[in-house]
């Protein structure tokens, strides 16, 4: 959905040629070495080096203080939450493997599908990668309270769940009700439950499911836009 307006906006607004500039642009960027983490942009006299969106904003407006994930999502007919998801994705993902995400992402985005239903359908990816972790925790001995913590925590991600496939379907009141009655639900001690999972997650390796939940989505999103 625009932010602006409301209406729905497909993907580089249903027009081929643009997604071809975007991949064409995404395969420079890699094959030339301009991407590097933890950096917008920086120009030395030879070229410019930046991250997954710096560079692609570098390509659209080179000269711009505007806001450049909101630059590269109004150029390529993108939402911004995915443009913004790219950076953080990007930034969180092993070295070797940002490249070709940077490629990969710009290839993966179907033209002329809404993109609104992915974000829920990569959050509900989330949440059952949640749930299946503090299950197994629910398996071995805690003290006092633990258990039914992590049982607090596990019916809120339900709740949280259901918001989110009820707004993949297109109902919003849904997802902000029932986001809402998750939150309350989790203020209690389960959140200490919820702080030692994600201790025990690796940072890259969850960056990585991620990366995989969001093509999932994107070829789901495809798909549904060719029937």
């Amino acid at each position: 959905m625009s932010l602006d307006t409301g209406t729905t906006v497909l993907s580089f607004r249903g027009d081929a040629a643009l997604k071809a500039i975007h991949v064409a642009q995404a395969e420079r960027h890699a094959a030339a070495d301009m991407l590097v983490a933890g950096t917008f942009g920086d120009a030395d006299a030879s070229q410019f080096r930046g991250c997954s969106v710096g560079c692609f904003a570098h390509e659209i407006e080179p000269t711009t203080d505007a806001n450049w994930h909101e630059v590269v999502a109004s150029a390529r007919g993108l939402p911004v939450w995915l443009i913004r998801l790219q950076d953080s994705m990007f930034e969180g993902l092993p070295l070797a493997d940002r490249a070709s995400f940077h490629v990969d992402l710009a290839k993966r985005i179907p033209v002329g599908a809404d993109l609104e239903p992915v974000r829920h359908w990569i959050a509900i990816a989330r949440i059952d990668r949640q749930i299946s972790t503090l299950g197994a925790l629910l398996e071995a001995k805690h003290g006092h309270g633990v258990h039914e913590a992590i049982e607090g925590v596990i019916a809120a991600l339900g709740v949280g769940r259901r918001a989110h496939e009820s707004a993949a379907g297109g109902n919003a009141c849904d997802l902000r009700s029932a986001a809402e009655s998750a939150a309350r639900a989790a203020e209690s001690a389960a959140w200490s439950a919820a702080r030692a999972a994600a201790r025990a997650a690796a940072r890259a390796a969850a960056w990585c499911s991620e990366r995989d939940a969001l093509f999932a989505a994107l070829e789901r999103a495809g798909s549904q836009a060719s029937n």
